[in-house]
């Protein structure tokens, strides 16, 4: 057993403590469980009849009206209905690579006075010398509840994958029985948080900075599956949070009870006494475990306990005056008020007693029902929804063993006068010869005699009840991977496949809901079990709310991964901004049912890529920067050596017109001869076109011919 660890003990001040007052309210206690126990009696008769009709077993007044030469055929398909309900729910209930569940900050979140003034000393680090203004502030209020809230969920997801203190159990395992209790009987109940110690090894620093192993103490929550038959809840409400409060039966053996008497919150004293003055134990067997024992097979003994005790947990509400007189430290301001408490009771003794640590609204008894109803508290399970399609398939079996037995067995008709009186053996077997005596030819001493066969139409009337229990449950061929009788164009595309079997879960969508309120209560107890007992507790002071999310599985995944990869490529820049990237792309994983732990790579993993992206870019950026500054040189130099040719050429076709313009002159050219020279050379110089050397020079004027 777990060492529970709870706020408000017994307070060790005898002068508090009166036996009267504990004896009091012990007797009460007693007195009222057994009125809780009556009131459950028709639920338990219910339950009973659920078990049989799961495990094939006829009720015993059906079974005394049958003839004991009858078939006993009963075909378990309330069974497969059972299992096949429970597998759809777990695949609804628990996508690959997804939680049913999420913690979010309200929208406008309340938070303490002093997370609200270390957010701000955090923004003031941020931006130095800035004044908020209305929008940062709002700003920074949900920024700091969304923080919040994802450590919250980080913590609380850590703790479910260990809710079971006796051994490794997560929190999907733990639902699974949750789920199977209520299909088969209508509630399923989890009990929790409660409190466990544990011893923990860590680092730490001396003063000298020598580093040192030490233990501290650590408390971690824990659930437990509680089985219906041991909850006894308050009949007489409508509806759960009406009740006065609710009980859990506990049967221990005489070492658990000895245990239970070591551990400090008991009251170990009265535990030993008890034990001591009752070796034998105080636990009978109730009716409904007799007819359990005797469903099973067993021998069911009424007296014999086994040396068993029997504790009656008690989680309700009185007023504080009488909890101050059973020894309770009840603050001053509650002693007029409904106080919260939770007792232990041995056989009208109190045993432990202290207040309920959690704030008000917080539950301890989280009830899954199945399908909620008018006339009782815990609802009904699958099978009296299909108990008469299930009788109906019985009787159709039991006639169709019994008609087929008849019609395919040999039935013969026997003329005694007729037969050998030598003939003693009657019975009918392989190569048998019989023997007639003083008869006519005609007249047979053996013949056979023929039935009607109804088969056919006894098998026509299975059918037709198993597909009345198909409406009636939901569950049908479709539901249980039986593609037969589907149209051939809806199962040519993985799409149009998955649109058949979302549309086979939409039915479920009223028990998804009823499970997202059992959801919602677990996670949000979990919530306040944090703000108690939780280490880093000053930290998680926000106002975070439990999300469900059971219900937005329903939709086919290969619709929601389509919907995703086209909001992904159809995003613009600007709207992208508004866009959660990382979560985008969670969705598009999960939609697909691949394995986000493996996939994902780790917020340290991904900001080493971003950095390590940034400064790959910088170093690209860098050389780009300084190939354009050597490609700038060169181009730089280029165009001087070009313009430093382009002088050289000037200057040489300077140097050729003067020496045109002067041999032509000492030749004894005219002015217009001269202009002319000039227009050539600086034509010539310019790209046109080339003369000979002949036609650039004039004959010198007045010179006669040769």
């Amino acid at each position: 057993m777990a060492d529970d660890i709870e706020q408000n003990s017994i307070d060790p001040d005898a002068a508090l403590r009166t036996s009267e007052g504990r004896a009091a309210l012990g007797t009460s206690l007693k007195d009222k469980f057994a009125t809780y126990k009556r009131d459950r009696r028709c639920a338990e008769e219910q339950w009973m009849i659920n078990v049989r009709q799961y495990l094939g077993k006829y009720d015993p007044s059906l079974l005394n009206a049958m003839d004991e030469n009858t078939s006993r055929a009963y075909p378990k398909i309330t069974r497969v209905k059972c299992m096949s309900m429970v597998s759809r729910l777990m695949s609804l209930l628990f996508p690959a690579g997804e939680k049913n569940w999420g913690l979010s900050a309200s929208p406008v979140p309340n938070l303490p006075v002093d997370t609200l003034v270390t957010a701000l000393d955090v923004w003031k680090a941020e931006h130095p010398g800035a004044v908020p203004n209305a929008v940062d502030l709002t700003m920074l209020v949900a920024k700091t509840a969304s923080d919040i809230a994802m450590r919250h969920e980080t913590i609380i997801d850590d703790q479910l994958m260990d809710v079971d203190p006796y051994s490794s159990c997560t929190y999907e395992t733990l639902v699974r029985k949750v789920i199977f209790s209520g299909v088969l009987y209508g509630p399923g109940v989890v009990k929790g948080p409660m409190t466990i110690a544990d011893k923990l090894s860590g680092y730490q620093l001396d003063p000298s900075g020598v580093v040192q192993i030490v233990e501290t103490d650590s408390y971690r929550p824990y659930l437990e599956f509680v089985s219906c038959w041991n909850y006894y809840p308050d009949m007489s409400a409508a509806e759960f949070q009406q009740m006065e409060g609710e009980f859990q039966r506990h049967v221990y053996s005489k070492h658990q009870a000895s245990q239970l008497a070591l551990r400090q919150e008991f009251d170990g004293d009265v535990i030993t006494a008890y034990i001591e003055a009752n070796q034998d134990g105080n636990y009978e067997k109730y009716t409904y475990e007799q007819e359990l024992e005797a469903l099973g097979g067993q021998n069911a003994n009424k007296q014999a306990s086994g040396g068993k005790y029997e504790f009656l947990e008690w989680w309700g509400s009185t007023s504080g005056q009488r909890l101050r007189s059973a020894g309770v430290a009840v603050p001053e301001e509650q002693l007029e008020a409904d106080v919260r408490y939770c007792a232990w009771i041995l056989d009208g003794k109190i045993v432990k007693l202290n207040l309920n640590p959690f704030p008000e609204g917080t539950k301890v008894y989280h009830t899954f029902v199945f399908e909620e109803d008018e006339v009782n508290l815990l609802g009904s399970g699958l099978p009296p929804i299909m108990r008469d399609s299930q009788l109906a398939v019985s009787s159709g079996a039991r006639m169709l063993i019994d008609n087929a037995s008849v019609v395919c067995g040999p039935n013969l008709e026997v003329d005694l006068d007729v037969l050998s009186t030598s003939q003693t053996d009657y019975s009918v077997k392989p190569r048998k010869v019989w023997l007639k005596e003083g008869a006519s030819a005609n007249q047979r001493a053996v013949q056979s005699v023929s039935f009607d066969s109804h088969i056919p139409e006894l098998l026509s009337i299975i059918t037709t009840f198993r597909g009345f229990a198909d409406d009636e449950t939901f569950v049908s061929p479709v539901t249980n991977g039986d593609l037969e009788g589907v149209p051939g164009e809806a199962m040519r595309t993985t799409g149009g496949a998955s649109m058949v079997y979302g549309n086979a879960a939409l039915p479920f969508r009223d028990i998804v809901r009823n499970f997202d309120r059992f959801t919602t209560s677990v996670i949000g107890a979990l919530v306040n079990w944090n703000l108690v007992f939780n280490e880093d507790r000053a930290a998680l002071q926000g106002d975070t709310r439990p999300v469900p999310r059971g219900a937005t599985s329903l939709m086919a995944k290969e619709v929601r991964a389509f919907t995703l990869d086209q909001l992904a490529n159809t995003l613009t820049p600007e709207e992208r901004i508004y866009i959660d990237e990382r979560e985008l792309l969670r969705e598009r994983l999960s939609s697909r049912d691949l394995p986000l732990e493996r996939l994902m790579a780790s917020p340290e993993e991904v900001q080493r890529r971003q950095d390590a992206a940034t400064q790959a870019a910088g170093t690209a950026a860098q050389q780009s920067a300084a190939m354009f500054a050597a490609t700038l040189a060169n181009l730089q130099s280029d165009t001087l050596k070009q313009t430093t040719q382009a002088q050289k050429n000037l200057d040489s076709a300077d140097v050729a017109v003067f020496e045109a313009l002067l041999a032509a002159l000492t030749a004894g050219a005219s002015t217009d001869e001269l202009a002319a020279i000039a227009a050539r050379t600086n034509s010539s110089r310019s790209g046109g076109p080339a003369r000979p050397a002949a036609e650039n020079t004039a004959p010198a004027s007045g010179a006669g011919g040769e």
